[in-house]
């Protein structure tokens, strides 16, 4: 009697199992995946940026520039890499983070961007995929960009302020520049 029980429950465990695989594994995440497409397609589908008929990138993430032409995003400890992201993890008292820094402060001044209104240039984010600046150094940059292809300051300045994102309910969280967002504003300038 004992053992006719125990193949019950087994038998009963094991449809549990494959019921539950098929709600959780398939319905569920196809049911969220279509009503987050139905109703926030933008970013469901990853916040991508299109230009000029191309994906440009995500507003979501920072990525590797090879141009100085561009507003630059914080550094990144893995190269702009998705996967793995993540910090260097370097100490403060670090000497290959003391390296890393000053020369970083060496690009900077030899670009005319004064680090001390961008230290977010000189430290990686925490996932190293953070497209957000401060609004100061936004204009510290803009500064060089002015210089560099005398495009009126008025402009820059505009372009910025039109890519400011502020505080969630005027508390959570500070002013910031989305980088992405902002070198799409640019490149329709400059390709213009």
């Amino acid at each position: 009697m004992k053992n006719n029980e125990t193949s019950n429950q087994w038998e009963i465990s094991i449809r549990f199992l494959f019921v539950s695989l098929l709600l959780l594994g398939v319905v569920y995440p196809l049911t969220v995946t279509g009503i987050s497409n139905l109703f926030f397609s933008e970013k469901a589908n990853g916040s991508l940026i299109i230009l000029d008929g191309n994906v440009f990138g995500s507003e979501l993430l920072a990525q590797k520039l090879n141009s100085k032409s561009m507003f630059m995003y914080r550094p990144s400890a893995n190269d702009y890499n998705k996967i793995p992201s993540g910090a260097s993890n370097l100490s403060p008292s670090s000497f290959e983070l003391k390296t890393l820094v000053d020369q970083r402060k060496s690009v900077l001044d030899g670009m005319g961007i004064d680090y001390r209104n961008c230290p977010e240039l000189l430290y990686a984010s925490a996932s190293g995929l953070d497209p957000h600046i401060s609004v100061g150094c936004a204009y510290e940059q803009a500064n060089f960009l002015n210089r560099e292809f005398k495009v009126p300051i008025d402009t820059l300045n505009e372009l910025i302020q039109k890519n400011t994102e502020y505080s969630l309910w005027g508390f959570v969280g500070r002013e910031r520049v989305n980088v992405t967002k902002l070198n799409v504003s640019w490149k329709k300038i400059i390709n213009e």
